[in-house]
């Protein structure tokens, strides 16, 4: 049990690519998937996204997320902080939220599970995203890219930890 995982969620719906578009800037960032490290597009997965977290030992999440603020933004939640966030983070019928919460009841979440919400705009029906969202899933890329060469490097066993106490687990908001 040593598999990160790497999942954008998305449609092809105008901004709702944010979480395609940042697996994209991963891979396209010289990130390179392999036996311990998975990173797939998911399109609106809704409970099947339980399955996925099965056996791994962090999970990397990347879906779209309304919440008013400005297109591009991008909000970090922990363990601790995603069941909070009342709004959701998706607009999909059964969306990542109610996934995670009934993994939660279940048991099945992963020791560490990260998410990442990107603020959006229009999400319409063979929209292209709009520059900030584009911009942002480049940074978030870049962002997730270094998080995980810091801790293969510096702290090879802390992926395996699931440590909320550490101050890199906390929730932050990075603005463009």
């Amino acid at each position: 049990m040593n598999q990160v995982r790497i999942f954008g969620i998305g449609s092809p719906s105008g901004d709702d690519q944010a979480g395609w578009l940042t697996v994209d800037a991963l891979l396209a960032g010289g990130v390179k998937a392999g036996d311990e490290l998975v990173i797939e597009k998911l399109d609106r997965p809704g409970a099947g996204l339980i399955a996925l977290l099965d056996n791994a030992s962090w999970v990397i999440l990347v879906d779209a997320m309304q919440s008013g603020g400005q297109p591009g933004w991008i909000q970090r939640y922990g363990v601790n902080d995603w069941p909070a966030y009342c709004q959701g983070l998706s607009s999909h019928g059964f969306g990542v939220l109610n996934a995670l919460s009934l993994a939660r009841e279940l048991g099945s979440l992963p020791p560490r599970l990260d998410l990442y919400g990107i603020e959006i705009g229009c999400a319409l029906q063979g929209e292209n995203p709009c520059a900030e969202v584009w911009s942002s899933t480049r940074k978030l890329a870049d962002i997730i890219a270094d998080e995980l060469w810091f801790i293969s490097q510096a702290w090879p066993a802390a992926a395996d930890s699931g440590d909320d106490s550490n101050p890199t687990f906390h929730k932050t908001i990075i603005r463009k």
